[in-house]
């Protein structure tokens, strides 16, 4: 045996161990789960059927009780009972007939007078209908539906449910009877009376499947009422005393409104019913269903051979992953660049570019369309200079090619062009793809577009370092530059010069008091506009007060910022012809913050005491010999 095969075979017996421990798990638990779950199926599947047969008794029911109202308030029979004459009761005895043939619901029809003396009556037995001629009607007075009758008002509906037993204490068949008093003209003229065929409706909870067992019906004293097992076998007492019989299941089943219980090796199934608001007078009565040994063996015998069908479907599609993975992992090496490339394209959703070892593009996604305008023809084979906005030095592409040179990777801010002109802010991602001999073969870019958020960075930036009033940088702006300015001249004292200067608008209170604070915001306004105008782009302008501005001039010696700053003077007065004079104070930018601030304002109070728009100048020598 090679040395290849035995590891490739090495390699399957691990894959099979890893993928198909948990599987045999599964299958494990699943065996030993059978009995358990078929029992659940079963419960399942016959508290279905007892849920059905019950609605269905209910339903028959309640439609046998709603149209006893029509039969007994029907206009011909009213008319037979205030005038029997033999057409009007051959009318409503012809009537009935109709009735019993077609609904099936009702054994007998009967109309009875106030004496308890049947006056007509239709039978329907065994689909036979028969009118009871006058010979064959009975008194019924001494009857206990008769008298329970005798109890009703007016235009009540009542129901009666009569358990007879017999001698030898085996139930007989149940009784049901609708009975409503006809009361005419404020008078009682008798009772209609309608026997329910229980038989009827013992067969309706079947529903469509009349070769289905029909459940037992039981009383709650544990009495079979009707069953069709009693009915199909000799024994009579097969499921009858269900009580003394099974007492665990009958406890159950006077506790619970269903469920399955198992008792000496048998399983029932069972569903309680209660009579609703109507139906008052009927006793609850319980749906029994016998559960039959072989009907469970034969689930588990099913439900055993489907699972080992699985187990071994499974096992097959496990043993061709793990075959199927041994061989791609034997040409992993083959393709092994390939890989790595798509890997680092298609790692994200952010724009791609791809070039080969000598920076030409090769591949772009549709992301890098979308934000560059560019379609991949266009780009095709060129370098990614070509996006280049100018924004950036020639030093900051070499250190960018020098870190991917060494470390194979580089990340970093880039500002580049679209095709339209516009620019694109990005976050730029750049790797390096390598061969087995550590060669570079491709580079892979990608990049996410953060320009509306450097839009949005910088007009916070703006809003929060701005003066809202003069639109030039406010104090905030200033403290930050004025102390980096200090830092830079305290790092090369020898070589830096630079100065401060601080100016303010002549009489500005009387600006405001005299025409109000809007014309002393535009007076502002004007002032800074031209000192901004005529300060080179290398000065800093910032508001630093109400009326005070304060200029830092870098690389500037003493003297050169006094004549910038004279110029600036004559500029606002002469704007304003001579109505607007300002003040400043310069000095020398030293180490220390807080004394050049000192002498700037010094310089510039010297300047209000002689006379206003004069610009005075006091340096950190002079200091020195001041103090």
């Amino acid at each position: 045996m090679s040395s290849s095969f035995t590891k490739s075979f090495s390699q399957f017996l691990i894959v099979l161990f890893i993928i198909g421990f948990v599987p045999s798990l599964y299958f494990i638990q699943e065996f030993n789960k059978l009995d358990e779950r078929a029992i659940a199926l079963i419960e399942q599947k016959h508290r279905v059927k007892l849920e059905f047969s019950k609605h269905e008794l209910i339903t028959t029911l309640d439609e046998a009780y709603t149209s006893i109202a029509t039969l007994a308030n029907n206009g011909m029979f009213h008319q037979t009972v205030r005038h029997s004459t033999p057409i009007n009761i051959a009318n409503v005895e012809d009537f009935w007939l109709l009735i019993s043939r077609t609904q099936g619901v009702y054994s007998c029809l009967r109309f009875i007078d106030p004496q308890g003396q049947e006056q007509i009556r239709v039978d329907y037995q065994a689909g036979k209908a028969q009118i009871l001629t006058r010979d064959e009607l009975q008194n019924r007075a001494l009857q206990d539906y008769f008298l329970y009758g005798q109890s009703l008002s007016a235009g009540q509906i009542g129901v009666f449910g009569v358990q007879s037993t017999g001698a030898d204490m085996t139930p007989t068949k149940p009784s049901l009877y609708f009975i409503s008093p006809i009361d005419l003209d404020g008078e009682r003229k008798g009772y209609f009376v309608a026997n329910i065929n229980l038989n009827y409706i013992y067969q309706q909870i079947a529903g469509s499947n009349r070769a289905a067992m029909l459940p037992d019906i039981l009383n709650l004293n544990g009495d079979v009422l009707m069953s069709q097992r009693l009915e199909e076998s000799n024994d009579r007492t097969a499921l009858t005393n269900l009580a003394q019989r099974f007492p665990q299941l009958w406890h159950t089943i006077l506790s619970d409104e269903q469920g399955t219980i198992s008792e000496n090796g048998q399983w029932f199934s069972f569903v309680k019913i209660s009579p609703n608001a109507s139906l008052v007078n009927v006793p609850s009565v319980v749906l029994l269903e016998r559960v039959e040994n072989s009907e469970i063996h034969a689930l588990m015998h099913n439900s055993k051979n489907t699972l080992t069908l699985q187990m071994v479907a499974l096992f097959a599609l496990i043993c061709l992953i793990a075959s199927i993975f041994v061989l791609w992992n034997n040409n992993h090496q083959k393709n092994s660049i390939e890989s790595k490339l798509a890997r680092a394209a298609m790692n994200g959703m952010s724009a791609v570019i791809i070039t080969d070892r000598n920076n030409r593009i090769i591949k772009v996604n549709n992301e890098f369309t979308r934000l560059s305008g560019y379609s991949f023809e266009e780009v095709s084979g060129q370098q990614p200079s070509m996006f280049a906005s100018g924004k950036h030095t020639s030093e900051f592409y070499v250190e960018m090619w020098q870190a991917l040179q060494n470390d194979g990777f580089w990340e970093g801010e880039v500002i580049n062009q679209r095709k339209d002109g516009s620019m694109l802010t990005e976050i730029l991602r750049i790797q390096t793809i390598l061969d087995d001999d550590d060669i570079i073969q491709f580079y892979v870019a990608s990049f996410v577009d953060i320009t509306e958020r450097k839009l949005l960075e910088d007009q916070l930036r703006d809003q929060s370092e701005k003066d809202g009033l003069s639109n030039i940088w406010n104090r905030r702006k200033f403290d930050q530059e004025f102390r980096s300015e200090c830092m830079r001249v305290k790092r090369y004292p020898a070589h830096e010069q630079s100065c401060l200067a601080i100016l303010d608008i002549d009489h500005f209170k009387r600006i405001n008091d005299k025409y109000g604070h809007a014309r002393g915001d535009k007076t502002i306004r004007a002032v800074a506009q031209c000192l901004r105008n005529e300060l080179r782009e290398s000065d800093f302008l910032a508001r630093i007060g109400g009326e005070e501005f304060a200029i830092i001039l870098p690389h500037t010696p003493i003297d050169e910022a006094e004549t910038v700053l004279n110029r600036l003077r004559v500029a606002v007065f002469d704007l304003h012809q001579g109505d607007l004079s300002v003040s400043g104070g310069l000095t020398d930018i030293t180490e220390v913050p807080e004394e050049v601030y000192q002498r700037a304002d010094m310089a510039l109070y010297e300047s209000k005491e002689s006379g206003r728009n004069v610009v005075s100048v006091l340096t950190s020598a002079e200091m020195v010999h001041f103090a």
